[in-house]
């Protein structure tokens, strides 16, 4: 088994890798870089063998230019001999369009599981694809991991009183529920939205009781941070002692940061699923990220031992 990073995903390959070592597992990353020409065409070159090995691609489909190094990757390490072409990709882009919500449009998530078997990739590890579903665009087996277990830890460590988890739409209702197996005399709420096109809301209402409770918002995806803004003044409104809220994957574009910054939130927790999240970090004190290495490195060591996910307690 040969462990690879993507040009964005170093810091957290390294951190996969350091865990495997930690393990027990003798493993390093290996060495790969990515040419690039001046009109900006790129060119991925692994720096050793890789023939009948087992590869492991740490790669992102967050942007096109990340979507185009993963694919250029794969099919590097197909055309080098690998026994096995592992795609680790934490955050899988394009995974809001799983279905055609609208006329004449695509469903990006089914194209991306097209492109990526036919090119080489031989599996796939992720965490919390925005709709499970999307395992059945894949013919090829797909690891997908519970982004949940990533944060338990850290909001055991805080033990707070009078807990309410709180799912900010109808979709984040089953990542909400799950921490009831962590936190039993927590209680639950659920905001109803209505929009009216992406990243506009037209109204959202509040079911449920938050009165002096520690809310926690739970979700999967947070992008430009307003609708996430907006329903947490909506509990405090309504009486919440505080406001936390838990994303897997911090897109955060546009204006996100300055939205957290400004917001009522008393934190918000997210993982390093996405690149660049530790520059973001900086800009504001709300922000802070729990590594996903983890989770990653458990489930990479499975996979290796040719174990059960299940016996690691991951997904």
């Amino acid at each position: 088994m040969k462990i690879f990073a993507s040009r964005n995903y170093q810091e957290l390959s390294e951190k996969i890798t350091e865990k495997l070592q930690n393990s027990g597992k003798n493993i390093r990353l290996g060495k790969y870089k990515v040419d690039k020409f001046s009109d900006g065409e790129m060119l991925p070159l692994f720096g050793e063998s890789i023939r009948n090995r087992s590869t492991y691609i740490v790669g992102s489909t967050a942007t096109p230019e990340e979507i185009v190094e993963t694919m250029l990757a794969i099919d590097a390490a197909k055309r080098s001999g690998s026994k096995r072409v592992v795609l680790v990709a934490p955050y899988m882009g394009y995974s809001r369009q799983d279905k055609t919500d609208h006329l004449r449009s695509s469903i990006g998530s089914k194209m991306l599981a097209d492109v990526f078997e036919k090119i080489g990739m031989t599996s796939l590890v992720t965490i919390d694809l925005h709709a499970s579903s999307i395992q059945g665009f894949y013919n090829t087996p797909v690891v997908h991991l519970n982004g949940n277990k990533i944060f338990f830890d850290y909001f055991r460590g805080l033990e707070l009183e009078n807990m309410c988890i709180l799912a900010p739409d109808q979709g984040a209702v089953k990542k909400a529920t799950d921490y009831y197996k962590v936190f039993p005399n927590a209680t639950f709420a659920m905001i109803n939205k209505r929009r009216t096109k992406p990243n506009e809301i037209h109204s959202m209402e509040l079911v449920g009781d938050v009165e002096g409770k520690n809310v926690i918002m739970v979700d999967d995806i947070a992008d430009t941070f307003g609708t996430m803004a907006k329903a947490a003044e909506l509990v405090m409104e309504h009486g919440a002692n505080s406001v936390r809220a838990v994303i897997t994957h911090p897109v955060l574009s546009g204006p996100a940061i300055e939205r957290i910054e400004a917001s009522v939130f008393k934190e918000v927790v997210v993982s390093d699923t996405i690149s660049g999240i530790h520059e973001k970090a900086l800009q504001t004190k709300k922000l802070k990220v729990i590594s996903c290495s983890k989770v990653l490195s458990k489930s990479i060591r499975a996979l290796s031992r040719k174990s059960s996910i299940h016996e690691v307690n991951l997904v």
